[in-house]
């Protein structure tokens, strides 16, 4: 595989308690037990592109502290280039607070610290300096970084994926800059304003392309994945596991669709394997801890075509969609 994914997001420390339901206002649970990770979905999806076989290269930021140290040293350890990852004296570094229900439903507090801090200057040094292949970014850095990364791009012919999470009224203007978008349901609908309740994934598409989008993917959790490629839409499938924690589970799924995409698949091929990266990470806890190197998800992937248990839901295979209105399998 050759060229590098620059990968642009937080990079944080997840503070993890389980809990048997979380707390209501005012109120207090005693907690199952209690866990310190690497997380930030940026330092997230980098790892995840990194154990699908790509080259990674880190862009954010950490405070000087023990954090910081710890999650760069973290990252490294996955072959991660952390070179163009900013110090800033002035600022912590990033933390989530989250709490796992026994459900594997999850609620983050999230404290950007320095990732906040990270200057459109530095992204411009760090794109001429490494000249990626593609730029994975999430929207935690600040729109002018973003500005910046995907001019750039744009003026290079360098694809840009991005996933717009978490949620801001910035990212509609920046669309006509990014090649393919990753949203859930609930990003897609705020992105069109707050689109009426119901609306289907095919419908909610249609809305975002209709505003600057080119390429869409929407994931549906355990229903896999919706996307819009050259106009044609696909459907999907995810597989059937057995859910521990939800945590970090959309960040696999962007990082291992990155890793495909710079190998030169096709946008329906990327969204299958990043399927089966994403219900893998959701087996078990943690962000970092839980995502899967490439040998487990292509293992995923063939027992989906042979085994029950592990077929993917709603069919095998993509479902594309034919003359009739709806996305029909093939």
């Amino acid at each position: 595989m050759s060229g590098r994914v620059l990968v642009a997001g937080a990079i944080n420390t997840d503070l993890v308690a389980t809990v048997h339901r979380a707390p209501e206002a005012g109120e207090t649970i005693t907690g199952r037990s209690f866990a310190i990770h690497s997380g930030g979905k940026g330092a997230n999806q980098a790892v995840a592109v990194a154990r699908s076989r790509a080259s990674a290269v880190m862009l954010g930021g950490v405070g000087r502290d023990d954090f910081g140290s710890a999650r760069k040293a973290d990252l490294a350890a996955d072959q991660i280039d952390t070179s163009w990852i900013a110090t800033i004296d002035y600022a912590s570094s990033g933390v989530a607070l989250i709490t796992v229900e026994s459900s594997g439903e999850n609620r983050i507090a999230y404290i950007p610290g320095a990732t906040a801090k990270v200057s459109p200057d530095h992204c411009a040094d760090t794109l001429n300096a490494i000249e990626p292949s593609l730029i994975l970014s999430t929207n935690e850095l600040s729109p002018e970084c973003h500005r910046v990364l995907f001019t750039w791009a744009r003026g290079r012919d360098v694809r840009v994926i991005f996933n717009a999470a978490p949620y801001s009224d910035d990212v509609v203007e920046l669309l006509p800059l990014i090649d393919v978008l990753i949203v859930n349901e609930g990003e897609a609908s705020a992105l069109q304003g707050g689109a009426p309740d119901g609306m289907s994934p095919q419908e909610l598409a249609a809305g975002l392309r209709s505003i600057g989008a080119t390429d869409v993917v929407i994931t549906l959790g355990a229903g896999g994945s919706f996307a819009v490629s050259d106009d044609e839409p696909l459907t999907v499938p995810g597989y059937r596991v057995d859910v521990v924690d939800t945590t970090g589970a959309g960040d696999t799924f962007c990082g291992a669709l990155a890793s495909r995409m710079l190998e030169g698949a096709t946008l329906p091929e990327a969204v299958r394997y990043a399927n089966a990266a994403g219900a893998l990470a959701t087996t078990r806890s943690g962000a970092q801890p839980s995502i899967p190197g490439r040998e487990e998800i292509e293992k995923l992937m063939e027992q989906g075509k042979k085994l029950p248990w592990g077929s993917p839901q709603g069919g095998h295979g993509l479902r594309r969609k034919g003359r009739d209105s709806n996305p029909r399998e093939v």
